[in-house]
């Protein structure tokens, strides 16, 4: 029997394209004024939705089509005992919530970063929504799908577990309850600590993505693109393809950032743990791009000039990489529920997975070679720009490291054979 793959990934990258493109549709109407913020959040809730909907009505078939019967298995205490442990975990939930949204909210990094007010203003909203849906959630998933099972990898029963550990390290300084030692303890703490950095970028580029975007549709409905050059008028079309496909790109990994169910069958198996793993991904985000690894391998300040001039070859470079960019995307479209950065939540190996194993890191280093071929006139820029590739690649082997403990990923392995490029490597 074929392992079920879930595509809702894909249905939320057309929810996303449709949303994005009726919001500016409607302010160019003047049915709406100026696109708030708010409304790009909205267009999060309409994906999530199509995503869930699409979710189940696959699940079902695949369920049908290999005569799979869909088994609810409960908690089997009284609903008082129910009631009583959704409390609690609802509390222990609530309490990394909490100490994240202050950090947002309080924390000058992002209260003097104008960059980050979506960052704050999301937060409000997910917290709104914790809040209303956060405990019926809890209750109505023990209720229906609160097996044994299904308890090993809860986040609330390893939260509760972990507060206990912090408690008494802090105020007993007990050796008996060492968060450190405890396997599950340090992978919750782990995993709050990759959601809530990569959850508060994606947050700030989701607004900057869709601001180019509404730019560029702007752009080309204005009298000033009428007198433009035929190739200013193609790059003005390629810049809002790329900036609507990476609002898809970013809605979808908020969605995974956020989002982690028994009945999604997403939440995180492992986190990867190791220094060298932690390294090479912090390097590619800000701050560390930005205030580490652009200051000792920066090739943009260096002394070039552009080798590329030509309108037409211009013209097929800047297709090569919509093409590049759109694998990125569909990358990330296939992960779907399941992305996320340093963990494991399972498998996937649907999309560009099944030719290559890291599709996004080989498409990402081959746009950047494609887009930026003034390089290759100061020896210094094109080693700059092989060390980022160069670390790209690392954290591709450090993947390799952290999932080939997953029995899953062996067998991935041994039916996708190469990391990068089919029939080469």
């Amino acid at each position: 029997m074929k392992r079920y793959q879930s595509y809702a990934g894909f249905f939320g990258a057309i929810a996303v394209i449709i949303s994005s493109l009726l919001l500016v549709y409607l302010r160019s109407t003047e049915a709406i004024g100026s696109i708030k913020n708010e409304y790009v959040y909205a267009t999060l809730v309409f994906t999530f939705m199509t995503m869930l909907i699409s979710e189940y009505l696959l699940k079902r078939r695949y369920n049908k089509r290999y005569n799979k019967r869909v088994i609810f298995s409960p908690l089997r205490k009284s609903n008082l005992y129910i009631l009583k442990s959704s409390i609690f975990r609802f509390l222990a939930l609530f309490i990394p919530f909490v100490f994240f949204y202050l950090i947002v909210q309080n924390h000058y990094y992002f209260l003097f970063n104008t960059q980050f007010i979506p960052t704050r203003e999301l937060a409000d909203y997910f917290l709104y929504i914790f809040l209303i849906v956060g405990f019926p959630y809890i209750f109505l998933t023990l209720k229906f799908r609160g097996d044994s099972r299904y308890e090993i990898g809860d986040y609330a029963i390893i939260t509760l577990v972990a507060t206990k550990s912090i408690f008494y390290k802090i105020f007993k300084s007990s050796k008996k309850n060492n968060f450190f030692k405890n396997r599950r303890v340090k992978k919750i703490l782990l995993l709050y600590l990759v959601n809530f950095f990569f959850w508060t970028l994606m947050a700030r580029f989701l607004i900057q993505e869709f601001k180019g975007f509404e730019v560029e549709y702007f752009m080309i409905y204005a009298p000033a693109y009428d007198v433009m050059n035929w190739f200013e008028q193609f790059r003005h079309w390629y810049l809002l393809s790329f900036h609507l496909i990476f609002v898809v790109d970013v809605s979808i990994a908020i969605i995974g950032y956020s989002f982690a169910s028994r009945w999604l069958d997403n939440r995180t198996r492992s986190v990867d743990t190791t220094m060298s793993g932690w390294v090479v991904a912090l390097l590619c985000y800000p701050p560390l791009n930005s205030g580490f690894t652009d200051r000792f391998i920066s090739y943009g300040g260096l002394n070039t000039h552009q080798l590329i001039t030509d309108a037409y070859v211009m013209t097929a470079v800047l297709i090569t990489l919509f093409i590049l960019y759109s694998i990125y995307v569909l990358s990330t479209a296939s992960l779907g529920f399941k992305f996320s950065n340093l963990t494991n939540r399972g498998i996937v190996t649907i999309g560009p997975y099944s030719i290559v194993r890291h599709p996004a890191y080989v498409s990402k280093n081959l746009s950047w070679w494609i887009d930026n071929t003034y390089v290759l006139t100061n020896i210094w820029a094109t080693v700059a720009m092989a060390l980022w590739n160069g670390i790209y690649i690392a954290r591709a082997l450090t993947e390799e490291r952290h999932l080939q403990k997953d029995r899953d990923y062996v067998d991935y392995r041994k039916k996708v054979k190469y990391l990068f490029i089919p029939k080469i490597i």
